[in-house]
This record gives structure tokens, C-alpha cells and sequence, in this order.
């Protein structure tokens, strides 16, 4: 099991949050980045980047004018600089306010300025958490979930610190921690010794050690790993290297911890042989399926996902349920935005395809075994009974960062056991029917493209060319498909397969009702298979209503029309309707002037449906 985690929120200050909660994001072990709900914030150049970038250095200390002035001009500061320190300032509260986070995030002090930000809000707050987690851990015995930990805390180093500015005094800190990173990352390494990784480690000591050849602990770890990898010759090589380095920069010979280690070495008094293995650290799996390289941005969605799946309030698991028919892209959007999420979640990506389109769903056990795996955990450790299966599972998640996405999924039952034991992960599901009835669930309609959308889509797989040449056979071949992205995406697959096909002609053949299904499949896209699913699992009294319904000559109905059709009562009626729309093959439009519910079926449904109340050909041509 995992060490104590980093909390999946900390007290945000008032000013750090706005009235929807949004919070911001600051890094600066790398290139300076600041996003609010994970859009970038431009913040300027030059002046206002520089006094950012010494703030953001004493995160949650006073900073005089003075030395922001030094950092700005660095000795040749004219005589407005004071002032010019306050426009700074003033812009960089505009982009705060302008991104939506609030203007208080800098506060004004009697002597200065105060950045105040919550330690999870800032790479470096983060990263000394995540550190003091590494050393209490290692202090419990349990090398080998420290050595996980401090290993994550490394990847938040994205490159040299704050390179882009050139202010001495920004440069002067970075440094520092530049010096922070190595001395943590020895630190990581020496566990690593210990737990007999040498081999593993002597290629990236190899570079280390060449970046810093001054560093003699990292050279001393160098050398003891390629001596337990049977490589003497080389170890006593990179002392002599050494050595050599230290004579002629500083005038001064190795420590002597390496002169010890150098002896030895060459006296055969160290043993050759590396320390017993510990138990694999827990993975960091990355499931996720390939994003689609030509998805359509879907904005209004994304925006809202991403807002439920770190929500800074929560107390439980987050969860965002993305719903609605067959074909309106859930599946493409849940991978897209899990992609953009991935560095939120550091503790690694599950995903599972649990087969409500499946005549036979994923069993529980199967999926958690799976998981179990992925997180590395051997096949012999993994229990035998589901149920055991899946509460292992959930502890592996109880004090970790992990997004699990679930697609096409059955129902809450099906999903209730593999949801994470703890606050800090989220789960992504899909499903085409209504999951409210799992607790904490936020679900997100998500509908047909708009006409831009579907365009974009379309002219993306059949070429501009084509589209511009028959542009009215292009809007009718996206009204026929009611814009739902998976009929587009087959349409215009079927149009690139086949270069010669005229947009008007397949826009002819859509006219014709009876061809329209055949049409809208293409290979694996088909409209039929995915709807047979949803319509297989009904009861067989919903089954005949919504056949009868596809019979109807009217555009929308209501509960009324519908028993009157059926023969049965209105109650008996509205009960079945609702479990169509919870399915997602009837819709509701609004209310009439009786105060009556009218529903209406989508044209594909519909012919679908119209399709499955007709003979088979046999008794046709019978």
C-alpha cells in the first residue's frame, strides 16, 4: 500500500478561487505556466513576467518593492520604477480577474507584495509535499513505495527552471532549486542502491554524473552501480575521470567517502554483488485509448468535465457521466479529454470498455483483475473471488491520483464497485442510459454537433476540395444524419473510400429511407450494431411500443397517442416512455398547451425501428 498521499485539496484562499470555484495552477520547475481550469493565462513579458517569476520564488512571502525593482533592472532602475512596479502588478490582477480567478491571488503589504497560493496550487509546493511523503515513507521501511514517490515528485521538473527569464536575481533561485532537484533525486538513487537496482540506474547516472562532475555523490553512486554490475574496470575509470576533474578546477583531491569506495573497489574488498531486489513498485499504468487525431473540439462539454473531475470542494470521488444516444461521440470525447488530463493524474490512466453494447457486459472481477494487473500486481496476489478482486482494487486507489475512464457502460450497478477508495481519483464514464441513481454522479448531456461542428468532421475526412465542389450535397448529407458524429464520420468514410463518388450521388441515396441505414455504415461504423444493444436489452412491452411508435405520422406525441397506438393505459404508457428516454431512443421536446409531455424519436432510430417491425425477407418474398 501507498504512504500518506498528497491531500486531494488544500484550504484555497478566498481570492483563490471565483464564484464557480475555478482555481489556478502555477508552474515553474520548467518553462513559468499558469492556467485557470486548465486554460492558459497570459500573463506578459519582460517586466511582468520577471516580477511574476520573483514572486511565485517567495510564494506566500512579503516581497519589498525594492528588491522586485532589483530584479527588474538590476542596479540601473530609472526613477519611475516604483510606479512601473505598480502597473506590473495592476496587469497581472487584470489577467487573473480576465481568466476568471479572482483579483486578490497578490495581496498588497505595508512594505510590498504577497503571492498567496495553497501548497497543492504550485510545482514547488507540490514537490516538497510530495518529498516529505518520500522520506516518511523510506523512514517506515518501505523503500520501494519511496522510491515511487520521489520518483513522481522528480517529473515535476519539466526542464530548466524558469530558463525564458534573465533577471540575475530569478536566476539566483532557480538555481537553488536546480540544487533542490539533484539532492532529491541522490537521494531517490541511494534507495535505489539499496533496493539493488544498480544496472538499471548506471545510464542515467552516466549523463548525471557527465552534467555534474563535481557532484561526488552522484559519482560515488555511480561508481558502486557499475561495480555491482560487474563493471570494475569502469567504475575505477569514472574515479580516475574524477579525480582528475577535481585536481585541475579546484586543486583538490576526492572526499573521502569516494577515496574509500575507490579503495575498495580496487582491493576486491567490496562485494560484487547487488542488494536483494524489493518488491515492484506499483505501476504507473497508461490505458487510454489513442485520441482521435481529427476529434472536433466540443468546448461547452469540456470545459464542464474538467471542472466536475478536479472539483476543489469534493469530499468524495469525482465522477462525470457523459450521456446520451448511440453515435453522439461520448466515447471520443471522454478519451480526448482524459488525454488533456493526463499530468492532473499522475498516478497513472485505467480505462475499460464494460459492454453495454455487448450482448455478453464485462463481468466486475474481469475489469478489476485487469486493473489489478496494470497497477502491478502479479497474477499470483490477484484473489480468486470478484468481489475480493475489486476491494483490492480500491485500495490500491485509496490514497492515489488516478483517472479511470469506464465506457459504455450498462448501469450504476455495474459501476459502483470499481469506483476508487479515495478523494484523490476521478472516474469518466459513458453510458446511454440515465446513471443518476449513483451516488455523487455529474452528468453531462451530451448532444448531436452543431452545423460547424459536423462540417469541420466531415470536410476532414473527404477533403476541402470535394466539399467545396458540391457544398449543398455536403448539407444535405449532414441534415440527413442529423448531425450525430458517428453518421458523419461513416459518411465521409465512405465518400473517402471511394474518390469517385459525387456528394450529390450519395446524398440521392440518402433520400431513400429505406437505403439510409445501409448508407450510414462503413465497415466498423455501423449504426445498426450500436443501436441493437440498447434495443436488445428492453423489455419485450417497451420493444412493441417503440415500434409502434416509429409508425406514427406525426412528429413529436404524447403519452395519450402512445396508449391509444398500444391498447393499454396512459399510466402504463408514461411508465414505458420513461424507460425509452432513460434509454435514449425516445426523446422529450417539451410540454403542449395541455400541460401534456411530447416526445419524439430521432429519424435514424426511427427507421431503425420501422426497419425491425418489417418481415424478414424470407416471409417477404414468401
Amino acid at each position: 500500500m501507498a504512504g500518506p498521499e498528497l491531500p486531494d485539496r488544500l484550504s484555497i484562499p478566498k481570492e483563490g478561487r471565483n464564484k464557480m470555484g475555478e482555481t489556478m495552477w502555477f508552474r515553474v520547475l520548467g518553462p513559468l505556466d499558469v492556467s485557470v481550469d486548465w486554460e492558459p493565462v497570459q500573463v506578459g513579458k519582460n517586466r511582468q513576467l520577471t516580477v511574476l517569476a520573483v514572486l511565485l520564488m517567495e510564494v506566500n512571502k512579503t516581497v519589498s518593492v525594492g528588491r522586485l525593482i532589483e530584479a527588474v533592472w538590476s542596479g540601473c532602475a530609472p526613477k519611475t520604477a516604483a510606479e512601473q512596479i505598480q502597473t506590473c502588478i495592476w496587469r497581472l490582477r487584470r489577467a487573473f480577474v480576465n481568466a476568471g480567478a479572482g483579483s486578490g491571488l497578490i495581496e498588497t503589504t505595508a512594505s510590498g507584495y504577497s503571492l498567496r497560493l495553497a501548497a497543492d496550487k504550485i510545482d514547488t509546493g507540490v514537490f516538497e509535499t510530495w518529498v516529505s511523503q518520500a522520506r516518511a515513507i523510506a523512514g517506515a521501511g518501505d523503500h520501494t513505495e519511496a522510491i515511487a514517490v520521489y520518483r513522481k515528485a522528480l517529473r515535476l521538473f519539466r526542464g530548466p527552471v524558469l530558463a525564458e527569464v534573465d533577471s540575475p536575481m530569478v536566476r539566483t533561485a532557480a538555481a537553488k532549486w536546480e540544487e533542490r532537484m539533484l539532492s532529491v533525486l541522490e537521494d531517490c538513487v541511494e534507495l535505489e542502491l539499496k533496493s539493488g537496482l544498480d544496472s538499471q540506474l548506471v545510464p542515467e547516472l552516466t549523463v548525471l554524473v557527465e552534467q555534474n562532475p563535481l557532484r561526488e555523490r552522484l559519482r560515488w553512486q555511480l561508481m558502486l552501480a557499475l561495480h555491482r554490475s560487474d563493471r570494475r574496470a569502469d567504475a575505477l575509470a569514472v574515479y580516475r575521470e574524477g579525480r582528475s576533474v577535481l585536481v585541475d578546477e579546484l586543486g583538490v583531491e576526492p572526499g573521502r567517502k569516494l577515496q574509500e569506495l575507490h579503495h575498495k573497489i580496487l582491493n576486491g574488498e567490496l562485494p560484487a554483488q547487488a542488494a536483494p531486489v524489493a518488491a515492484a513498485a506499483v505501476r504507473v499504468p497508461a490505458q487510454l485509448l489513442a485520441d482521435a487525431p481529427d476529434f472536433v473540439e466540443r468546448r461547452e462539454y469540456t470545459k464542464e468535465i474538467r471542472r466536475v473531475l478536479t472539483a476543489p470542494d469534493a469530499t468524495g470521488v469525482r465522477i462525470a457521466a457523459l450521456l446520451g444516444r448511440c453515435g453522439v461521440g461520448k466515447s471520443a470525447l471522454a478519451l480526448h479529454v482524459a488525454h488533456q488530463m493526463r499530468d492532473r493524474f499522475p498516478d497513472g490512466q485505467l480505462y475499460a470498455e464494460l459492454g453495454a453494447s455487448r450482448c455478453t457486459p464485462a463481468g466486475i472481477g474481469e475489469i478489476a483483475c485487469g486493473f489489478l494487473r496494470a497497477l502491478g500486481v502479479s497474477d499470483a496476489r490477484i484473489p480468486a473471488d470478484p468481489d475480493e478482486r475489486a476491494a483490492m482494487y480500491r485500495s490500491l486507489l485509496a490514497t492515489r491520483k488516478v483517472l479511470v475512464v469506464l465506457d459504455d457502460v450498462v448501469d450504476a450497478r455495474q459501476v459502483r464497485p470499481l469506483l476508487p477508495g479515495g478523494p484523490g481519483s476521478a472516474v469518466l464514464m459513458t453510458s446511454r442510459t440515465t446513471v443518476t441513481d449513483l451516488a455523487g454522479v455529474n452528468p453531462v448531456e451530451v448532444d448531436a454537433f452543431s452545423d460547424a461542428e459536423a462540417i469541420e468532421l466531415f470536410t476532414s475526412i473527404v477533403g476541402p476540395v470535394r466539399v467545396d465542389a458540391e457544398p449543398d450535397a455536403m448539407r444535405e448529407i449532414l441534415r440527413l444524419a442529423g448531425n450525430l458524429p458517428l453518421l458523419v464520420r461513416a459518411a465521409g468514410a465512405r465518400l473517402a473510400a471511394r474518390p469517385h463518388l459525387r456528394l450529390g450521388h450519395l446524398a440521392t441515396r440518402l433520400r431513400d429511407p429505406r437505403r439510409r441505414l445501409d448508407e450510414f455504415s462503413h465497415g466498423a461504423l455501423d449504426v445498426r450494431e450500436s443501436l441493437a444493444a440498447t434495443v436488445n436489452g428492453l423489455p419485450a412491452e417497451a420493444k412493441r411500443l417503440w415500434r409502434a411508435l416509429s409508425k406514427l405520422p406525426v412528429d413529436s406525441f404524447d403519452a395519450w397517442m402512445a396508449a391509444v397506438d398500444t391498447g393499454g393505459s396512459v399510466q402504463a404508457a408514461e411508465r414505458l416512455l420513461d424507460l425509452l428516454v432513460d434509454r435514449r431512443l425516445v426523446d422529450i421536446v417539451g410540454v403542449d398547451d395541455r400541460g401534456n409531455v411530447r416526445y419524439r424519436m430521432h429519424e435514424v432510430i426511427a427507421l431503425y425501428a420501422t426497419e425491425l417491425s418489417q418481415p424478414a425477407p424470407e416471409s417477404r418474398a414468401a
